[in-house]
This record gives structure tokens, C-alpha cells and sequence, in this order.
């Protein structure tokens, strides 16, 4: 039943896929779709590539330190290795949480501190979506100055930000508030369900102590780079298509971290992206470029995360050989 299960939901958003992808070309027309794509200089685009990398290797320091807060002081290598693998699956698998998953999983396998891994994880999360929604504030903030809020919609995604930021700076005060604290986990402790599914004791290990504080100051310092990043991958993206000016850079401060809440959810293929493109074409951007802009960046990024997928290919064929080794001794002992 679960594989039915899973075998439509599969269908379902391979149906999406294709459907988006038929309206856009429908809509755009294959021609100029293909002749938009020929005009993105590879310069730009490899550019792109190398700012994702750095951006996931800054995110590897980032996750390693969460990890040690929260005692798993796991190796460079083999966190660069699961952060990878974790970002492999984050853009191949049409889930932006399924990633995550894997590396609570393997953490919990090996060191037996799956609790612990969720909560550095979940903070690590945390802290990229904040400073994505700071930095929308910033581009927001730029666009009123600039009076550039002619759109009914682009006036809505604005207001949309600043509430999703003051969510975020809520659910920050919680993390470190100890009065807030102690009103959640009396309210918690008078249901049985929230016992029951644990709520307690997985809140208990996000919670920042006092003593945390150098570590926010650490991690605050790397998510905004890491995401200042993750924007100028789109940035130089759009340079490839022309696209990129001082007069339009703001939008790309607004319109990217949108797209980067999206990928929390487990949207298929196609959606996030052209969201993405109907945004900038609110902005002014030409129709096909924008489009077209938004699955380039998305190319790019499925490029930068086979590093994870040859990473998770090449463990998987250890484990298999080790195994088969395991098999051989013991047949060879009887």
C-alpha cells in the first residue's frame, strides 16, 4: 500500500512537472525559450557554480559548528560529505526537508544522537531561511526608498516578507527566552499528545543556552554570507541573460528568498521556478528571460549538488563491498 502510495504521489508531480513545463512553452513558445538559453554566457554560469560551491562549503562550516553546540563533533570530512549528500537530495528529490532527513538519519545510525543531529539541523535551516527573509527586508527597504512599489503584487510578497521575518525574530526570542520557554512547556505538558510525539524533549534540544553565544554570533556571521551567496548565484545567472543592472539588483534580494522558502516545501519541479519568473516579470523583467532565469538557476545548482550524489553513489558501493567481504569470510569459514 505505502509503495502505491508513493508510486502515485511520484505520477502526481511528474504530472505538474509536464504540465507547467507544456503551459510555459505554450506560453513563451519553444523558439524563444530555446534562443533566450544560447544567449547565457558560460562565463557567468560557471561563475554561478563556483559561488554555489563556495556557498555549501560555508555551509558545512556552519552545520559542523551547530553539531559540536550540540555534541556531535563530527569530522570535516564526513560533514562535508553528508552536508553534500544532504543538498544532492534537497534538489534532486523535489523536497527541500527530504535532504535534511537523510543527514538526521545518518547521524542517528552511526552516532546514535539523531535528537541532537535534528536540532543542529533544524537551527542550521533556521538560521539560512532568517537571514534570507533579513536580506528581503533589505531589498524591500531599497524598493520603498526607490518608489518603486507599483505592483499590487509585489506590494503583497513585501508585506508577505516582513511578516514572515517578525515570525522568524518570534520564534528567535523563544529559542533564547527563558520565560517564553517555561509558558510553552507548561502549556505542552498539560496535552498527552505533545508527550506522546516527544515535542518536549525535541524542542528542549534547539533551545540556545547563555552560554550559546559566540555560537550565534558564528553562525548569524556565516548564514548571511552563505546566503548573500545563494542570491548571487541568481544574480550572475541573470548577468548570463543580460538581465542584471544597479537599477534592478533589489528585486533579486526580494524575489530569491521566496523561492528559497519554497524549497522547504516539497513542491514538484517546475513550480518554484516559475513562481519565481512570474515574479520578475511583475518587476519589469522581459517574460522568457525570467523564466528562463529561474530554471538556469536551478541547473546550476543540480550541478553543484552531483558533488553529494557522487559522494552518496561512491559510499554506496563501499558499504555494498564491504559487505559482500563480510559474506565471503563467513562462507569461506564454514
Amino acid at each position: 500500500m505505502q509503495r502505491i502510495r508513493k508510486l502515485f504521489f511520484t505520477l502526481a508531480k511528474l504530472a505538474v512537472t509536464a504540465a507547467v513545463i507544456f503551459l510555459l512553452v505554450g506560453k513563451l513558445g519553444w523558439e524563444d525559450i530555446i534562443a533566450t538559453t544560447m544567449q547565457a554566457k558560460p562565463v557567468w554560469l560557471v561563475s554561478g557554480l563556483l559561488v554555489f560551491l563556495a556557498s555549501g562549503f560555508l555551509g558545512v562550516v556552519q552545520w559542523r559548528i551547530l553539531l559540536k553546540n550540540r555534541g556531535i563533533p563530527l569530522p570535516f570530512g564526513r560533514s562535508f560529505r553528508l552536508y553534500f549528500v544532504g543538498m544532492f537530495f534537497n534538489n534532486f528529490m523535489t523536497g527541500g526537508i527530504i535532504g535534511d532527513a537523510v543527514k538526521v538519519v545518518s547521524i542517528k545510525s552511526r552516532d546514535g544522537k539523531g535528537m541532537a543531529g535534528l536540532a543542529a539541523t533544524f537551527l542550521d535551516r533556521f538560521a539560512g531561511l532568517w537571514a534570507m527573509s533579513g536580506f528581503a527586508i533589505i531589498g524591500s527597504i531599497i524598493l520603498l526608498a526607490r518608489g518603486s512599489l507599483s505592483s499590487g503584487k509585489i506590494g503583497t510578497a513585501v508585506i508577505s516578507l516582513a511578516a514572515t521575518f517578525l515570525l522568524f525574530a518570534g520564534i528567535m526570542a523563544f529559542l533564547v527566552s527563558k520565560p517564553l520557554q517555561n509558558l510553552f512547556f507548561k502549556i505542552t505538558g498539560s496535552f498527552k499528545i505533545f508527550s506522546r510525539f516527544k515535542v518536549d524533549q525535541i524542542i528542549s534540544e534547539m533551545l540556545l543556552e547563555a552560554h550559546d553565544v559566540h555560537v550565534i554570533g558564528k553562525v548569524a556571521l556565516l548564514s548571511a554570507l552563505i546566503q548573500l551567496l545563494r542570491i548571487g548565484v541568481h544574480a550572475l545567472v541573470a548577468g548570463s541573460l543580460g538581465m542584471l543592472s544597479a537599477s534592478n539588483f533589489h528585486y533579486f534580494f526580494i524575489f530569491v528568498p521566496i523561492v528559497a522558502m519554497l524549497m522547504t516545501i516539497p513542491l514538484p519541479f517546475g513550480i518554484r521556478e516559475a513562481a519565481g519568473g512570474a515574479l520578475f516579470t511583475l518587476a519589469g523583467f522581459p517574460m522568457d528571460a525570467a523564466f528562463v532565469m529561474g530554471f538556469l538557476a536551478t541547473l546550476v545548482g543540480l550541478a553543484a549538488s552531483m558533488v553529494g550524489g557522487l559522494f552518496f553513489i561512491t559510499d554506496k558501493i563501499v558499504v555494498r563491498g564491504n559487505r559482500n567481504e563480510e559474506n565471503l569470510d563467513c562462507s569461506t569459514a564454514v
